[in-house]
């Protein structure tokens, strides 16, 4: 059985391009409109390539009619994307990691028991999965809202700071005007002990809908965090000294800021959260994501902005001049 790129992945995550069946082109690729496959009916219905890209797909139990293999696979797809997934599949497959024997649809990743073995060996190969026991972690990303408020800050006051990274926030600058910022921190006695002021700040703005983004969770706990909004929502005139304001609505989402718990660094976190950003933002029909990692000659740990070439392997171009130590704007377009 050969490598056939053309068929691509299936919708619902799985290796047409591996497929044993010699008669079908590929679900992705020769089913219209889904055609009879639950998973394929159900991501065209959203509008979104396949189920890694559905905000829902790891509680479905409808649409992914493969279970453990399938829910591997597009934990894989979610974290580094699906042209990523296709790739590592052809890596594995040159390595001799069978995914149909001739006997039948039973390959390697079939014969393992647990959905967190499946992924090893996805993204590590066979020797890379009796080694990568840092891995085993589920990553399980929540839009933030007013109904989780209490998990976010368990994260900011918990977990985000303590290997004496040098920020001490709520992330609640991004969203505020230099007028609201003065009126916040003005007084003497509240610029000796900022915390109490921000946290307040950070409340109202998760209430009133102004700050926006996406917790990462494992474990049971949030461990980590992406600041992204509408360019539209970001302040004209804002404190900080980065405008990310843009004056559309429904056109472009601006990443500003990530922070993920030291244990967790690493792990695939960051690209995770990144992944379900543009994810969730072509399903709602915008144009781009942006983002403004700052230019380094070397890795930075308390690098609030996200690592250059993160953005790059998920698909960003730079589409500004920057000098080192400076901010570039990173895009991708999604139409």
């Amino acid at each position: 059985m050969d490598f056939q790129e053309k068929r691509g992945i299936g919708y619902c995550g799985l290796a047409c391009v591996l497929c044993s069946s010699q008669d079908c082109p590929g679900c992705a690729v020769g089913i219209a409109g889904g055609g009879d496959c639950s998973a394929g009916k159900c991501a065209v219905g959203k509008g979104i390539d396949g189920c890694y890209a559905c905000p829902d797909y790891t509680s479905c139990t409808e649409s992914m009619p493969h279970g453990k293999r399938s829910r591997a696979f597009n934990r894989y797809a979610r974290e580094f994307g699906k042209q990523a997934l296709n790739d590592r599949l052809r890596v594995n497959y040159e390595n001799g990691i069978t995914y149909h024997r001739p006997d039948g649809l039973i390959g390697d990743y079939d014969a393992l028991e647990t959905e967190i073995e499946i992924y090893k060996l996805l993204r590590y190969g066979r020797e890379g999965a009796v080694h990568g026991d840092e891995t085993n972690i589920e990553i399980t990303i929540k839009a933030l809202s007013p109904e989780i408020m209490a998990d976010y800050f368990d994260f900011f006051e918990n977990r985000a700071f303590t290997d004496d990274t040098p920020y001490r926030c709520y992330c609640q600058v991004f969203q505020m005007t230099k007028e609201q910022y003065f009126a916040a921190y003005d007084d003497p006695e509240v610029q000796r002990n900022p915390g109490p002021a921000s946290r307040q700040v950070a409340e109202r703005q998760i209430a009133d809908g102004v700050l926006r983004g996406y917790l990462a969770y494992a474990d049971g706990k949030s461990i980590g965090w992406c600041n992204v909004n509408d360019r539209a929502n970001y302040p004209v005139e804002p404190y900080h000294d980065v405008p990310f304001y843009a004056p559309v609505e429904n056109r472009e989402k601006a990443v500003v800021c990530f922070e993920i718990a030291p244990e967790y660094r690493g792990k695939g976190v960051a690209t995770a959260l990144l992944n379900r950003v543009v994810a969730d933002a072509k399903a709602e029909g915008y144009l781009a994501v942006v983002s403004f990692p700052v230019v380094r000659s070397e890795r930075y740990e308390w690098d609030c902005r996200g690592p250059l070439h993160m953005y790059e392997k998920a698909g960003f171009v730079n589409v500004s001049e920057a000098k080192q130590g400076e901010n570039v704007t990173m895009r991708k377009e999604l139409k």
